[in-house]
């Protein structure tokens, strides 16, 4: 397929910061470049020498000393967009804009005022320390992409350490625990009737010491939560519990909310976490992404079969040639928009920024604007020909600055797109700084909270599980042994002590609490619900003596 490119020149001034266009650098200079070293000789050289200090001083730095060619028509255009713009507010003002007269007028200000506040901000960067402005900007950018690179290494490395810690098996014995107790709950439901056949007076005191065995477990359940001091785990009140007027109700009030309660706070948080890192990682590529010619700039332009690439010149946004077909296709990723590819059958615009889009357009009202004042220049009086003969050499010095901005347009921007990039970047630094401190204050919670959840909360779950178990085999004595499961339960509850000292580096030491854990699940271990009792009654009053000490401290 034949292409033709045009607006794809290469500049002499072009800022090397990649080793491709370091190379390129050194080719065979083409016969423009040759043409631009030539009349190089002429800058910088200073227009407005020959003015007093005073009024000298009134004029912006940059546009004092022209660097280059570029640079003259950048600054000239603007000075003829003002004017142009300055002579249509008169003329607004003056007609009165009466009857649509005023057409004219309000195009030229709504196009060539962008257009002009655009040119007045690349002129900006034009001064003797351009190439030692744009080095600093690229450093920065790299200083910025290193840090967030580190801190996207800090949190990947606190999310593997947490696939590692023992709080996942804690979350996975919680989840468990729920489970079998709803297993539990459901086989009372199904022979309920049956669980007590004697006097209504002892029914109710089966009611009573099942509701209460309820509210032992769920308070011990409380404890599966990443903050069981403040935000404890809790399904259901107490007093919903008492509202309950058989076992059947309170059976079926702790189904419905464990069903839709489950533990996966710490695998829902590592998820995030990851999809977290996932995104910020494809974000980093996208700011780092390096635009073709320029080398640091960080906008992606799609590749196009037959482009020239770095090493052969800039790279062109308007390419022409048959069998492109129709269609508009973004070349963004994530969230951003640009470049944006429109085929055209004969041709491909590709189009790199908003100010991009706003530059063509406004070269295009230009003409329009040009096609107007020449009808009013043919058409009109001799009072008139000189306003419209000043607006024809305005429209044509705006013309040539919108042709050369677009012409270089990859080139100039490349300051004003690295400052955008360096604060895009200290913004993404921000907000992954503050996504390291939330991820390090969970991460750190949940650490500090392991040996509670694995001494403390687990092994009391497990004897409720065996306890609960031997209540189902009990025929005899059932409220007799519920009550004392439960005396036995809460003897042991109130004998722990307060949770903050159940913490890593709590004043429990780690011996108390693997010991109290050993001696948990040995009881967790017989066969018996009486023999199970007697030993749950030697552990609390004294087995014990080790967490009593050190709770005391």
């Amino acid at each position: 397929m034949a292409q033709v490119e045009i607006l794809g020149q290469a500049s002499v001034r072009q800022v090397r910061f990649s080793p491709d266009v370091e190379r390129a650098s050194h080719q065979q200079p083409s016969d423009a470049n040759l043409l631009d070293n030539q009349a190089s000789s002429w800058f910088p050289f200073e227009p407005f020498a020959w003015l007093p200090l005073p009024v000298k001083a009134l004029i912006p730095r940059t546009w004092q000393k022209i660097q280059d060619k570029t640079h003259f028509i950048l600054v000239f255009g603007a000075i003829a967009c003002t004017l142009l713009v300055v002579r249509m507010l008169v003329a607004l003002i003056n007609s009165g804009c009466v009857d649509l007269n005023c057409v004219e007028e309000v195009l030229t200000i709504l196009f060539i005022v962008p257009c002009t506040t655009y040119n007045i901000r690349i002129i900006g960067q034009y001064d003797d320390r351009l190439v030692s402005k744009q080095q600093d900007i690229k450093e920065q950018k790299a200083s910025l992409t290193r840090s967030y690179n580190d801190l996207l290494s800090d949190m990947d490395g606190l999310l593997s350490k947490s696939a590692e810690s023992s709080a996942g098996l804690a979350e996975r014995s919680f989840e468990s625990k729920r489970r079998d107790f709803q297993r539990f709950l459901e086989r009372v439901k199904g022979k309920h009737s049956s669980l007590y056949s004697g006097a209504q007076g002892d029914s109710d005191k089966l009611l009573k010491q099942f509701r209460r065995f309820c509210v032992n477990w769920l308070r011990v359940f409380e404890e599966c939560s990443i903050d069981p001091l403040e935000c404890p785990k809790r399904v259901i009140k107490e007093e919903e519990l008492n509202r309950c007027t058989s076992i059947l109700d309170i059976a079926d009030l702790c189904l419905e909310r464990l069903r839709v309660t489950e533990v996966r706070f710490i695998s829902i948080q590592r998820d995030q976490d990851a999809q977290m890192l996932r995104k910020n990682r494809n974000e980093i590529k996208r700011l780092s992404r390096a635009l073709p010619g320029v080398g640091g700039a960080g906008r992606p332009v799609p590749e196009v079969p037959g482009r020239r690439t770095s090493t052969q010149g800039r790279g062109s946004w308007l390419h022409l040639g048959f069998g492109h077909g129709f269609g508009v296709h973004s070349g963004g990723t994530g969230e951003e928009p640009y470049p944006k590819e429109i085929d055209f059958f004969c041709g491909q615009l590709i189009l790199l920024s908003s100010e991009h889009l706003m530059l063509i357009l406004g070269f295009l009202v230009g003409w329009a604007l040009f096609a107007i004042q020449f009808w009013d220049f043919v058409d009109g009086g001799a009072g008139t020909r000189l306003a419209s003969v000043l607006s024809l050499v305005e429209l044509l010095i705006a013309e040539l600055c919108l042709v050369t901005m677009l012409l270089k347009f990859e080139e100039i921007d490349i300051v004003q797109q690295l400052e955008r990039e360096v604060k895009e970047l200290a913004k993404q630094n921000e907000r992954v700084e503050k996504q390291r401190e939330r991820m390090h204050g969970f991460w750190n919670n949940v650490q500090q909270l392991t040996e509670l959840w694995l001494y403390r909360t687990v092994p009391r779950l497990d004897l409720f599980k065996e306890i609960h178990s031997l209540l189902e085999d009990t025929t005899e004595d059932l409220l007799m042994k519920i009550s004392s499961a439960n005396q036995h339960l809460e003897d042991l509850e109130n004998r722990l002590g307060d949770l903050t000292a159940w913490r890593n580096n709590g004043t429990v030491s780690i011996e108390a609490k693997k010991g109290f854990g050993k001696a948990v699940n040995q009881i967790c271990q017989e066969q018996e619900l009486d023999e199970c009792l007697v030993k749950l009654e030697d552990l609390t009053s004294g087995g014990m003596e080790a967490l009593t000490n050190s709770n005391a401290k």
